[in-house]
């Protein structure tokens, strides 16, 4: 009996401590982006040359996700482990190792976060969309509390000084895969169906993600270069403007489930879609620090509900489809390649608002797959054991 109650301690420590380490994933996560100022000046970047920076962040981070299969404990052990390698690597020689270093952040992150939510997932099978829910709310405290830090350093922050707390912050979590328990209940015999999956559908529903976390990473990355630039804001006010986004983003995944008590996932998705549009032709309009904060909490909100709502509107059409994997990958790689775009199309213009078209862009692109192909498309069968 005493065995018992300690094994469930254990186990209740342990998932404590999953989400702790999903909070701080989310911190890391917007960290290059929110520092990007104070990086770009001491290193002389073009805006060209920061967004590739982040292009390689993204793009390891969804790299590392195709690292993780069944050995989810050794998986989530070596990612935490790189998070801290790659921060010594830029404190003892960023100007040689940074963007090695950069890479090697972005693969540990990957493995972690997609290590931690598989964990997640398997240990509460009854209770997966509420579990793995609270896992991305937490990811979102961490990367709203991120810009709130950086700004309280007042701009007097370097690479090494990044590097070091980095290394400080993610190495006690690599020795989480030693002292967890992370034992699974046995999973009942699915009934979903797999309605739909042909290979148009993944096709669309990952171009879907594909955009949404591009357009998320790319107003996320550059909000703070923006606010220096628009407005002529100080390093401090602009993390600030960057820590509104990512907290509207964060109030827009918390009010959803209460907002889907009275409308259907693809009405809300419609009009969250709808709605972004308006906010980030706001925001890139904005000539002053009030419309620049309404544009950032706007699209912030807008953001919020959409990638949830992507993946839950997939499960609804394809059932258990053994290509859902694609779509996280995928997705990520949008983060990489939006972001990366934005820095050229700004370099190329001399002018970030113009190159802030690029998300815009891509929400007009998710409006298209909505409106002309059939993204929010219900099929009949759920429509009527809805009904």
């Amino acid at each position: 009996m005493q065995t018992s109650s300690a094994l469930q301690i254990r186990t209740r420590v342990s998932i404590i401590l999953l989400y702790v380490g999903f909070l701080t994933t989310g911190a890391m996560t917007v960290l290059l982006g929110t520092a990007l100022p104070r990086i770009a000046t001491e290193f002389h970047l073009t805006d060209s040359q920061s967004g590739l920076l982040l292009m390689a962040m993204f793009a390891s981070s969804s790299s590392g996700a195709l690292f993780v299969r069944r050995r989810f404990r050794l998986t989530l052990g070596a990612g935490y482990l790189m998070i801290p390698v790659a921060g010594c690597m830029l404190a003892v020689a960023p100007r040689q190792l940074g963007l090695a270093a950069i890479v090697l952040f972005g693969l540990g992150l990957g493995m972690a976060m997609t290590s931690t939510s598989m964990l997640v997932g398997r240990m509460y099978p009854g209770r997966r969309g509420a579990a793995l829910s609270f896992l991305n709310f937490c990811w979102s405290i961490g990367s709203t509390l991120c810009p709130l830090w950086i700004a309280k350093l007042h701009g007097n922050v370097t690479a090494p000084e990044l590097g070091i707390a980095v290394a400080l912050v993610a190495g006690p979590f690599a020795i989480l895969p030693l002292i967890g328990a992370f034992e699974a209940p046995v999973n009942a015999i699915s009934k979903h169906k797999h309605l739909d999956t042909a290979i148009s559908t993944v096709v669309l529903f990952a171009a879907a993600g594909f955009l949404y976390v591009g357009m998320e990473t790319s107003v996320g990355n550059w909000m703070t270069t923006y606010g220096v630039r628009v407005v002529s804001w100080s390093f401090t006010d602009s993390s600030l403007a960057t820590a509104c986004f990512w907290g509207a983003l964060l109030a827009g995944r918390g009010l959803a489930p209460l907002v889907l008590y009275r409308m259907r996932d693809a009405q809300l998705f419609r009009l969250a879609v709808f709605s972004l549009v308006g906010g980030l032709l706001l925001l890139v309009s904005a000539h002053t620090p009030w419309a620049l904060l309404a544009g950032a909490v706007w699209a912030g909100l807008s953001l919020g509900p959409i990638y949830p709502l992507v993946l839950a509107l997939f499960m609804e059409r394809a059932g258990e489809s053994k290509h859902t994997g694609w779509i996280f990958t995928l997705s990520g790689f949008g983060g990489a390649v939006l972001s990366w775009m934005t820095g050229v199309v700004s370099s190329a213009a001399h002018s970030l608002r113009v190159g802030l078209s690029v998300p815009v862009l891509g929400a007009c692109l998710l409006v298209v797959l909505m409106l002309g192909f059939g993204l929010t498309r219900v099929p009949l069968a759920s429509i009527t054991t809805a009904d």
